[in-house]
């Protein structure tokens, strides 16, 4: 991984960044799966959560320096092909997978038993999911915090593990690994690639062949927990 940007000095004036980065990814998640564990909210609160996140996301990114709307917008959505390709093939192979070796009787059962309900999900997943996770996780993530790590690397590390992490309050351990492999193959497209909607298109990808092949059992509640 080709690490462009030099280690920096994070300078005084950054510092409020580091309490904005722990606090938005780091200490939000791990409260908000403190919360529904211990039974103190519901889980169907997360979607409230999830929006306050995203206009907050929205407001830290319109006032971040040099953060061009235009340049995200106008970004490659295939920036890559051949990446798009292997990641495909190796997302179905490890979905249809881990479907056969944790719930075998889930494997393709929405297309199977509910196909209305598979298409509806095929088509607002990437509107009402990838997106809003693709401006919180990627864009805000890497154009306020990418600073505050001392290369590309240690950045789409630290992503992936906050992407992980958002996804904790699912409580099991396949959501939130899935999503942290996940975010290191989305941080990759967004900074290496430099293409926020390549980044999404990985994203979509990955998540249509979750829920087509069994495991959105595990991104839900009422997910079956184990270990």
């Amino acid at each position: 991984m080709n690490d462009t940007h030099p280690a920096v000095a994070v300078p005084r004036s950054l510092r409020w960044r580091y309490l904005e980065c722990v606090a938005i990814y780091l200490v939000a998640p791990l409260a908000m799966a403190a919360l529904v564990a211990t039974g103190t909210i519901a889980a169907g609160s997360a979607p409230n959560a999830f929006l306050a996140l995203f206009l907050i996301a929205l407001v830290l990114i319109a006032v971040t320096p040099g953060f061009s709307l235009r340049r995200m917008l106008l970004s490659n959505p295939l920036a890559d092909w051949r990446a798009l390709l292997l990641f495909s093939l190796f997302v179905a192979v490890v979905t249809v997978g881990l479907t056969l070796w944790l719930v075998p009787t889930r494997l393709f059962a929405l297309p199977r038993h509910a196909p209305e309900l598979w298409q509806r999900i095929l088509i607002y997943y990437p509107i009402l999911s990838v997106l809003p996770q693709g401006i919180i996780y990627r864009a805000l993530f890497f154009e306020r915090y990418r600073v505050l790590f001392p290369g590309n690397t240690a950045a789409i590390a630290a992503h992936a593990v906050a992407f992980g992490l958002a996804h904790l309050f699912f409580l099991n351990w396949v959501a939130v690994a899935l999503t942290f492999a996940g975010g290191l193959a989305f941080g990759w497209a967004y900074l290496e690639r430099q293409s926020f909607w390549f980044a999404n298109l990985l994203h979509m990808i990955a998540g249509w062949a979750i829920f087509t092949a069994g495991l959105g059992t595990y991104f839900y509640h009422g997910a079956i927990r184990i270990g």
